[in-house]
């Protein structure tokens, strides 16, 4: 009787995980078609601000709890695509794919990464489009670390510090070498922004990324945080006001007016609520341009980003919703067709539809 009681325990613990192994790699029901956008001329940009938020789905920031009122009031009243997703989980690619087209393959977030392929900020060397990449407390332009603060700069890079808020896997440029060599005085910190938007000296193209706490990411629950995971509300909280600051100064200057564009996104969806298969299939929904989940093994289905917000803002517009099946590579090939770049990687996919739309 012991052993058949104690069989009962491990067969149901192994149906158990089975199952939650089937809902994470089943590929998930086939994608309906969805209407396609129509193809129309990109505007030309005088100004692209890109604005890459955190780990967050819409489902989280638009609940009626959520304490994000700025949040609320540029959905209803900028563009919106309600049917946006992030390529895949977890961070870092994203980063990777938003600028260079494709991820190689990576399902990791290490700094230690490198990816030697052409990317956006090469080619606007190439067309002299002047850019920068302005990153929340970057200590100083250039800067090569991993983490800062780190007060152990020599522990493993994999291993977030509690005190950090500036994380290179959330800085892509400096993630290619060839960037790296070339411009890495382009990655600047945030204040530099602030000072150029005063003075009216802002390049044509200007990358985002806020800190661990203000891209509603967070730090580790651990001693030292000032803003850990574990308090979720006050994440969204912070992120909201970072937008609420930014935005409008970016509106209010002489860098802003026609021509000019904010593109707000999160780089994945929230993660899993519970071990449920309608949950882990949320969490790994895909748009259209989404990886596998073993690279190479096209059979066992992909592992999209889940569903995120995109929030476009342009001069003197009206509120937009669609609903436009999209991902990442929907703004690195608008960004592209505008300037009359070529189109990277997955952004030369018919799939992958351009953000016309939520365009004047």
């Amino acid at each position: 009787m012991k052993r058949r009681h104690r069989c009962r325990r491990w067969c149901w613990a192994a149906a158990a995980i089975a199952a939650l192994l089937i809902a994470y790699l089943w590929p998930g029901p086939l994608v309906p078609e969805r209407p396609t956008a129509a193809v129309s001329r990109v505007p030309r940009f005088r100004h692209v601000f890109v604005i890459m938020m955190e780990n967050h789905s819409p489902e989280a920031l638009l609940s009626p709890a959520a304490p994000d009122p700025y949040i609320r009031h540029l959905i209803a009243t900028a563009g919106y695509d309600s049917d946006y997703y992030g390529v895949t989980h977890p961070s870092l690619p994203n980063y990777v794919a938003a600028l260079g087209g494709q991820t190689l393959g990576s399902h990791s977030d290490s700094p230690t990464q490198r990816f030697a392929i052409p990317n956006l900020a090469l080619q606007m060397d190439q067309a002299h489009i002047a850019w920068q990449a302005a990153m929340q407390s970057l200590p100083h332009p250039g800067f090569l670390g991993s983490w800062y603060p780190d007060p152990i700069p020599h522990a493993s890079p994999l291993a977030t510090p509690a005190t950090a808020l500036y994380a290179k896997k959330h800085d892509p440029f400096l993630l290619f070498p060839a960037v790296v060599k070339a411009d890495a005085n382009h990655v600047v910190p945030l204040t530099a922004l602030g000072r150029e938007l005063a003075a009216g000296t802002v390049p044509p193209f200007v990358w985002i990324s806020p800190n661990l706490c203000a891209d509603m990411h967070g730090q580790p629950s651990a001693p030292g945080a000032s803003c850990p995971t574990s308090h979720p509300r006050a994440l969204i909280e912070d992120g909201n006001a970072f937008l609420a600051a930014w935005v409008p100064r970016i509106m209010q200057s002489a860098a802003w007016g026609p021509g000019s564009v904010i593109f707000i996104t999160w780089d994945e969806g929230s993660g899993p609520a519970g071990p449920s298969p309608a949950s882990i299939q949320s969490y790994k929904a895909a748009g259209p341009a989404a990886p596998p989940i073993i690279h190479g093994v096209p059979w066992l289905g992909v592992l999209g980003g889940g569903r995120v917000p995109l929030i476009v803002i342009t001069a003197g517009q009206h509120p937009v919703r669609v609903h436009l099946w999209a991902d990442h590579y929907s703004i690195l090939k608008t960004i592209e067709a505008s300037w009359h770049l070529k189109y990277l990687g997955h952004a030369q996919s018919p799939e992958v539809p351009l953000l016309t739309p939520l365009l004047p």
